[in-house]
């Protein structure tokens, strides 16, 4: 019966249609808008995570903390996520070690060059006294990065923790080899005199 009406009323039939028609793209504009908005704001929570300015730590935990959540954004953004939050996580006396650690793995496991990543987390180990590990991962940074002299002289300084002073005196001069500033370049020609002038152990 009513299929019969909607043949017999062809007006009828065709405004049934274009109110469907209407709903159908209102309902699509309505999900392109929310998408637009949600879009632009993860994109400020990107680059409020990034920034390079200097905005409060909490701020930045939370925009970095955003991006992770959200799960959109792309790996490498996420990775970088983890490891800012870990980083400005470090700098509160009341931070967890243990969930720094875990964030600054997390970014290493989505980004295995995220160079930053495995020089911070060598510090972690650092403080730890898990030497090897710092050193491991000072090792993985520089080559990724070849070119930092820091890193260098960061596994230099750890391996003089570790009473290698052969490896740390040979770090140093690495260090030196890709030119430092000069104020650092004489306190590492200080280290390495020093460390030279120490009895063969």
């Amino acid at each position: 019966m009513h299929g019969y009406g909607l043949v017999r009323h062809p007006d009828a039939y065709r405004e049934a249609k274009s109110v469907t028609t209407r709903s159908s793209f209102k309902a699509a504009a309505a999900a392109v808008l929310l998408f637009a908005f949600q879009g632009a704001a993860h994109a400020g929570d990107i680059d409020d995570c990034r920034s390079p300015d200097q905005i409060p730590n909490d701020a930045r935990i939370k925009a970095c903390t955003a991006v992770i959540d959200g799960k959109q954004a792309s790996t490498a953004d996420t990775a970088y996520a983890y490891y800012k939050r870990a980083m400005v996580a470090s700098a509160d006396p009341n931070g967890d070690p243990k969930e720094i650690m875990a964030d600054v793995s997390k970014a290493i496991e989505l980004d295995p060059k995220l160079m930053e990543a495995y020089a911070f987390r060598a510090l972690g180990y650092n403080r730890a006294m898990q030497y090897d590990k710092a050193i491991a991962d000072l090792s993985k940074a520089i080559e990724i990065a070849p070119e930092r002299w820091g890193l260098y002289s960061l596994r230099a300084m750890i391996y003089a923790q570790k009473k290698d002073d052969k490896a740390a005196v040979a770090d140093f001069k690495a260090a030196l080899d890709h030119n430092p500033p000069a104020t650092s370049a004489e306190m590492i020609r200080q280290r390495i005199a020093k460390l030279e002038a120490q009895p063969a152990q």
